[in-house]
């Protein structure tokens, strides 16, 4: 045979080194060492370092042997192969049939690797309310009739399977008693649902709990067929994924994998990425680097004043609704406005929202935090995990100016901050940012409605549940939503025993005013503020 195997035995796991190839002849000699040797074992390993070709038969019996232990609950693992057996397993799929640990990755999956600044300050918020679903990021689609559930499911499993990200856990250190992070947890795979519509209705009150934080999955996908229609539900807590990498690069990569599971010899390769590495990279920032953007951050947050730099309170005592949140139309906004434009989309909005607040204030300087997706390089673009980051921005309005310089200048403040962006930790270790008003610009999927493409086929937003159960008060939030007609609209999320609805209409009437006026670009802004 030119198959040897050779096993060891750890506990209650089994590990068979094999070495040589696996065709047709030599999987009668795999599947009787696995049957033999696999009763009773919670965890069979099989070790293709050395395994240099597998054929179709090979494959249906990995497949196999999976299916059988499944039946006696033990767990297949396929541990490091080679570059050419792993470009077999990409290309018929069964890198999303098989648990495969590859050896570049193990070293650095079970290590420990402590929480990022932005990353410890969401956990640390969420504890301060131990039911929170405040870091929820859900959403519920209705899928085209038309659309293959299995191959759905094979298709998100590849993508799950394609980042540690998703392996990531949130566990206590031994040693030292902090909340860190591992990215060795076990994959919860897709699979598909047929259910009744109560069972339905039930399923989505279930979505709504708060995540069990410690040493538990941190996502939760499921795909589900009901009388009436084909849905997926996809969440994932916040700490560990932010809009960009929900909307933008997991949605992508799980409509190209769905689209290649249909093409005839498809290879189906896709980039990786490693969150893991990314933090140990990040940590390894030098102090003097630390030191200057400490001292520029400081700066932007001098003074900040809850009564000088958020609009005046204007309820006494508690709240007589729950309600929060107001949802604004800004029509006859049109978005060619910003063709050939020196100033970004979300400059212009966030200009708009330091005009609203110096106004609204009565204050000739306007300071807020604004969230930005937090990559910056080609690589960051297509890491999947949390790379979210708040920046704060600050505007002294005493000096004339007008509209196209504010924005122009206001641009350059942005790209003078991001060089400091590593040095953000300070924001959230000594809560700088605190009570401070944010901004944010969400755009298509990544707003309160949006239409996502699937293989030429169209998937409808159809529920974006609501993060019910706060952790903390937000003092006022300012998202402008981009949307996928052309449209845009503005949400305030605001801390409704501080400010009545009345007072939020009317900041979001002095919002709409903001904006027209920017639109012309040789408009003195200090009358705006008068």
């Amino acid at each position: 045979m030119a198959l040897e195997i050779t096993s060891r035995e750890e506990g209650a796991s089994l590990t068979l080194e094999l070495r040589g190839k696996i065709s047709i002849l030599e999987t009668q000699e795999l599947d009787k060492a696995i049957t033999e040797q696999a009763q009773g074992r919670k965890e069979v390993r099989l070790d293709f370092s050395n395994v240099e070709y597998i054929s179709s038969a090979g494959l249906r019996s990995l497949f196999m042997a999976k299916k059988n232990l499944l039946r006696q609950g033990a767990e297949l693992k396929i541990l490091y192969p080679t570059e050419d057996v792993m470009g077999v397993f990409r290309t018929t799929h069964f890198d999303s049939l098989l648990t495969i640990v590859q050896r570049e990755n193990e070293g650095e999956e079970s290590a420990f690797y402590p929480l990022r600044p932005v990353q410890r300050w969401m956990v640390d918020t969420h504890f301060l309310m131990a039911r929170s679903t405040m870091m929820n990021t859900g959403a519920l689609i209705e899928l085209d009739p038309s659309i293959d559930l299995e191959r759905l499911a094979a298709a998100a499993n590849g993508v799950l399977a394609n980042h540690d990200v998703f392996r990531c856990r949130l566990v206590i250190h031994p040693e030292t008693g902090d909340i860190c992070q591992r990215f060795d947890g076990e994959l919860e795979k897709a699979r598909v649902e047929i259910m009744s519509d109560e069972a339905f209705v039930q399923r989505k009150q279930e979505v709504k709990q708060p995540y069990e934080l410690i040493n538990h999955p941190l996502y939760r996908l499921y795909i589900m067929q009901t009388g009436t229609g084909k849905y997926l539900y996809v969440d994932f807590y916040h700490a560990i994924m932010d809009g960009t990498a929900i909307a933008m690069l997991f949605w992508r990569e799980l409509a190209k994998r769905y689209h290649d599971a249909g093409e005839p010899g498809a290879k189906g390769k896709y980039h990786s990425s490693s969150y893991a590495a990314y933090i140990r990279e990040e940590s390894q920032i030098s102090a003097e680097e630390l030191e200057e953007g400490h001292a520029y951050w400081r700066k932007m947050m001098e003074d900040f004043d809850e009564d000088k730099h958020l609009p005046p309170v204007d309820l006494e005592g508690e709240s007589e609704t729950p309600e929060h949140e107001i949802e604004i139309p800004f029509p006859g906004f049109d978005k060619t406005f910003f063709r050939g434009k020196d100033f970004t989309e979300n400059t212009f909005f966030m200009g708009a929202s330091l005009l609203s607040l110096a106004k609204t204030t009565g204050q000739k300087e306007a300071i807020l935090g604004w969230i930005h997706n937090g990559r910056i390089n080609s690589a960051e673009r297509r890491l999947m995990g949390l790379m979210l980051d708040q920046f704060p921005a600050r505007w002294d309005f005493t000096g004339p100016i007008t509209a196209g310089d504010f924005l122009r200048q206001l641009e350059d403040q942005v790209k003078e901050g991001m060089k400091y962006r590593k040095s953000l930790d300070l924001i959230y270790e000594e809560a700088l940012g605190d009570g401070c008003a944010t901004f944010i610009l969400q755009k298509g999927a990544m707003g309160r409605r949006g239409e996502l493409p699937l293989d030429g086929k169209t998937c409808v937003i159809v529920e974006m549940p609501a993060n019910e159960i706060s952790a903390a008060e937000n003092t006022l939030d300012i998202e402008m939503n981009s949307h996928d007609d052309g449209s845009y609209s503005l949400v305030l999320d605001y801390d409704n025993q501080r400010y009545t609805e009345s007072a939020m209409r009317r900041f979001a009437a002095v919002m709409a005013a903001m904006v027209e006026a920017l639109q012309q670009e040789d408009r003195e802004l200090t009358g705006l503020l008068q």
